[in-house]
């Protein structure tokens, strides 16, 4: 009578254990994978976030220094005159 190999064998156990383990490590590597992506993915927009708002603030002080403001008139119907190289000109 020939005998053959059944599943209670220790190589086959063996071997079944290591293809489970290998199947873990890998759904396990691949989550890791994907948590380090969403993370990268988090600093980076951040980090654009924060260089967003600090050229906004920039720009804002940049504006009020370089514009002077306007003087509030007392009267709409008073005219400015202004001196300019082809002569005075009047703005309402």
């Amino acid at each position: 009578m020939t005998e053959t190999m059944a599943n209670s064998d220790i190589g086959a156990r063996l071997h079944m254990a290591l293809q489970k383990l290998g199947g873990f490590l890998g759904k396990a590597g691949f989550g890791l994978f994907l948590l380090a992506a969403a993370v990268a993915a988090l600093v980076a927009t951040t980090f654009i976030g924060l260089m967003l708002a600090i050229a906004a603030v920039f720009l804002t002080f940049a504006h009020s220094i370089g514009r002077p403001r306007r003087r509030q008139q007392g009267d709409p119907n008073t005219l400015e005159a202004r001196n300019t190289a082809d002569g005075w000109v009047i703005e309402g």
